[in-house]
């Protein structure tokens, strides 16, 4: 009867810190909303050069934040990092990953985006236009997928009236719950296993 209690005891403990594990991932918070910022910036060329370097202004400033990032206040400075690319349009190719391609921080909060590939890119001498896929960061939430775009208008290659936008979109978390909740199940059968070959 002990070594029956002591297995059931262990069965227990083994299911609680699989559960404390497993159920952690249901935690997940992912990024949602997005976020607008406004600034000045000019490109190196047209495109398609080889290659056309983006350059930013910095600071730029928020614009509209909705979701995750509604909270920020109108003006928050932001920092964004220049990038290069290839071709035009949908052949548009980034040089590298841009990491980050812009970070603001508020509120105890660091936000930040990660351009890692340009789904369009154009840029001619009175108008630019870019599309992107990358990951949105945030303390406090997990990384989330997000799409960026960037337009400007201006005189010759100065765009002065320019905004960006990232959207991220998170998934809907993980069922970590009912992983954890099968592990469970799967210890409790094996445990009841053995106490019948026991008896």
């Amino acid at each position: 009867m002990k070594k029956t209690m002591n297995v059931m005891l262990a069965t227990l403990a083994v299911a609680l810190v699989g559960c404390g594990v497993l159920c952690e991932q249901a935690q997940a918070i992912p990024i949602n909303g997005s976020v607008e910022f406004f600034g000045t910036g000019a490109p190196s060329g047209s495109s398609p050069g080889s290659p056309t370097t983006m350059v930013f202004a910095n600071p730029w400033r928020t614009l509209l934040g909705i979701g995750a990032y509604a909270g920020v206040p109108f003006g928050t400075a932001a920092t964004f990092t220049d990038f290069s690319f290839t071709g035009d349009g949908t052949g548009a190719a980034l040089v590298g990953s841009v990491t980050p391609l812009w970070a603001f921080s508020f509120g105890g909060i660091n936000y930040a985006f990660d351009l890692l590939a340009l789904t369009n890119g154009h840029t001619a001498t009175g108008s630019m236009s870019f599309t992107g896929t990358g990951t949105a960061r945030a303390t406090g939430f997990d990384d989330t997928f997000a799409t960026w775009s960037l337009q400007g208008s201006g005189n010759n290659f100065a765009f002065t009236i320019s905004t960006s936008t990232t959207t991220s979109v998170g998934g809907v978390p993980e069922g970590g719950t009912t992983v954890a909740l099968l592990a469970i199940a799967l210890v409790g059968t094996w445990a009841l296993r053995r106490q019948l070959k026991v008896a």
